[in-house]
């Protein structure tokens, strides 16, 4: 069949028919090249309060010692507290340069994973669970505290709870000896202050499976191994930070239920292992370097409500 091109109703219609093709092909094209979906909000009325995207947030910088930072800890608007998973030495760091102001040694070079401030004392936990308190005014006196973790629950999390007065330990594998945990389950336990024990009562828990769901993989296990916890100082919803799943989980404060998961970008953070919160509620998130990327520390402006 010929095509009369000169016939007018002919020619409209292969315009129109052009102008449809060539829509549908850029629409095609928008939604493969459209970023996939990075945030999931499950409570009703909840708003997570910051934008972490590709890009967002002021990233400062660090120096090689700090390459395999492990923890953060805030001290004021200007500095945090850091270690780095080598190294008995707790890091003084400015936010402004990224440079190391200050270093306290308080013991021997393990394994160590986190830390966190209360009062004029910092702590430390090590990778087996051990628990090391130092005095800020008596920097000789370092206490360690053994704790129902061992290397086999390979500890990388240690966060304040100030409105319960204690610290909480969620481990990337299992339950402390002699408790026990479901599977594809995360659990999160708390260190009391008082007495210096850990609670054989859970703070709450993390399902993989829901998190799976959360995210689309239709209840497939989503991997989450913690390597930072914090607590939110206004709301006190509890953050959760993994590297392995480059992943961070926000919980009610009672820790029993996912409000938000947001998933990280891998340039961003190629391993992100330390949370914390300023006096002014930004957001810090470190991440460890690579060999084509340094160290670093992100800091997130919370967003207006």
């Amino acid at each position: 069949m010929k095509i009369n091109l000169q016939d007018t109703t002919t020619a409209t219609w292969v315009i129109l028919s052009l102008i449809v093709f060539t829509a549908m092909g850029y629409t095609w094209i928008a939604i493969r090249n459209q970023p996939p979906q990075m945030a999931f909000t499950t409570a009703s009325g909840y708003q997570f309060p910051y934008h972490i995207a590709a890009g967002s947030g002021t990233k400062m910088e660090l120096g090689s010692t700090l390459k395999e930072i492990s923890g953060i800890t805030s001290l004021n608007e200007t500095q945090v507290m850091a270690i780095q998973d080598e190294k008995g030495i707790l890091y003084t760091v400015d936010l402004q340069t990224g440079n190391i102001v200050d270093e306290i040694p308080f013991d021997k070079d393990r394994d160590y994973e986190d830390l966190c401030l209360v009062g004029d004392h910092v702590f430390v936990v090590e990778r087996d669970g051990d628990i090391y308190q130092v005095d800020m005014t008596s920097q000789d006196a370092t206490i360690k505290y053994e704790t129902l973790f061992s290397y086999r629950n390979d500890v990388e999390t240690l966060g304040f709870d100030p409105r319960h007065n204690r610290l909480l330990i969620a481990p990337k594998e299992g339950a402390p000896d002699s408790m026990e945990i479901g599977e594809h389950t995360v659990g999160i336990y708390a260190f009391d202050l008082v007495n210096k024990r850990i609670k054989r009562q859970l703070v709450g828990s993390i399902s993989e499976r829901e998190i799976g769901t959360i995210i689309g993989k239709n209840g497939k296990p989503h991997s989450f191994k913690p390597s930072a916890i914090a607590v939110h100082p206004d709301s006190g919803n509890i953050y959760i930070l993994a590297s392995v799943g480059k992943i961070l989980i926000v919980l009610q404060p009672d820790g029993n239920r996912i409000m938000h998961v947001q998933l990280l970008d891998s340039l961003q953070f190629p391993q992100p292992e330390g949370i914390a919160f300023d006096p002014l509620g930004n957001l810090l998130i470190s991440s460890e370097g690579t060999n084509t990327h340094p160290a670093s520390i992100t800091k997130f402006a919370p967003t207006s409500m």
